[in-house]
């Protein structure tokens, strides 16, 4: 008996003094927020996001999953979720109910339900960028490495990356690559190439800023190409899964070169950026072009393109192949107007 009371005498103290731990324990496994589906499907687990028409929600089973938006039926949130809407304010919500053409957002407490009309909600838990709380940098570094030794004696190297900054009104851009290849200890190749983009936002999708680029190419007899002018451009789609603006303006061009007479032009120029994810972000498919129009001398026109595949590996890495062309109809007397080149690549992207 004087065991037994001792034992329990001893327990009692320690079950009350662990026990706020035991319920927050236990209280951190039950709260989740719910996606109730129009099928009648429930799911427990975390909003992440919507935008474009898409909602991802995180499970503990699956991860996050894609589900498009008018097959939801509700959202209740343990945390209060943040509502971008068109003209860029925002406002919270614990319950979101998802009919045909608008929606039912409830608050915290005892605020009043509001009806917004679908359209005016452009996007649910935004990036931070978004809403002016400071930026988002992306970029991606590539190399490929040759080196063969033998009856031949072959090195190449290949490098090329970019960097993006995103605020919500301002977009700045560097790209840059560079080629070295020897054969038999002597060089058969050097190039590169840094352009470097402004992009001020008037609105979602215009966009004015200014370019600048420089480029070099011994075989092909460019000491340095510098481009510089002003731009316009429209922003088609920005997101994870797919992105597509389209730059064009007016461009001051001067030329340097090894052997041939310099030259300075003013041409038009212009800039394709596109890139989309493929089955279920398997592979991203991309395409890149630049190109000048030289607007004294109308038969002379510059377009580099770069179109390839991605493969998304572990922790970043990326595999990718890629087919670039270069072509110039104002090339040097010994330079020939169109180089192609196709390289196998890894990287990696954050």
């Amino acid at each position: 008996m004087i065991v037994n009371m001792s034992i329990r005498h001893f327990v009692s103290p320690v079950l009350f003094a662990f026990s706020p731990l035991f319920l927050l324990s236990s209280g951190s496994v039950a709260v989740a927020d719910e996606l109730l589906m129009k099928d009648g499907s429930r799911l427990l687990g975390e909003v992440v996001k919507r935008e474009h028409g898409i909602l991802e929600f995180k499970t503990s089973y699956a991860g996050v999953i894609k589900v498009k938006w008018e097959a939801v039926a509700e959202l209740q949130s343990d945390k209060p979720m943040k509502l971008m809407l068109k003209d860029e304010s925002t406002i919270t919500a614990k319950h979101i109910t998802n009919d045909v053409d608008e929606l039912v957002v409830e608050g915290e407490g005892e605020l009043p339900a509001q009806t917004l009309g679908q359209a005016t909600v452009e996007y649910i838990n935004p990036e931070p960028w978004r809403t002016g709380e400071g930026y988002k940098l992306t970029g991606r570094a590539n190399a490929a490495l040759s080196i063969e030794r033998g009856n031949t004696d072959k090195d190449e190297l290949d490098l090329d990356g970019d960097l993006t900054w995103r605020y919500l009104h301002d977009r700045f851009k560097v790209y840059g690559e560079l080629e070295r290849d020897r054969n038999n200890n002597k060089k058969t190749k050097d190039k590169w190439k840094l352009n470097n983009t402004y992009d001020h936002f008037f609105t979602k999708q215009w966009y004015g800023g200014a370019f600048l680029g420089l480029e070099h190419d011994q075989f092909a007899d460019l000491d340095l190409r510098t481009t510089v002018g002003p731009t316009a451009g429209y922003q088609w789609f920005e997101g994870k899964d797919m992105n597509l603006s389209t730059t064009i303006g007016p461009m001051y061009v001067n030329e340097d070169f090894i052997n041939e007479s310099d030259d300075d032009y003013v041409s038009l120029g212009w800039g394709i950026d596109f890139d989309k994810y493929l089955f279920d972000e398997f592979m991203q498919f991309y395409h890149r072009q630049t190109g000048l129009w030289n607007l004294e001398a109308t038969n002379d026109v510059v377009w580099n393109t770069w179109t390839g595949l991605r493969f998304p590996l572990l922790m970043g890495f990326v595999a990718s192949t890629e087919l670039q062309a270069e072509y110039n109809t104002g090339a040097a007397k010994d330079a020939d107007e169109l180089d192609t080149t196709v390289t196998v690549k890894l990287g990696y992207a954050w």
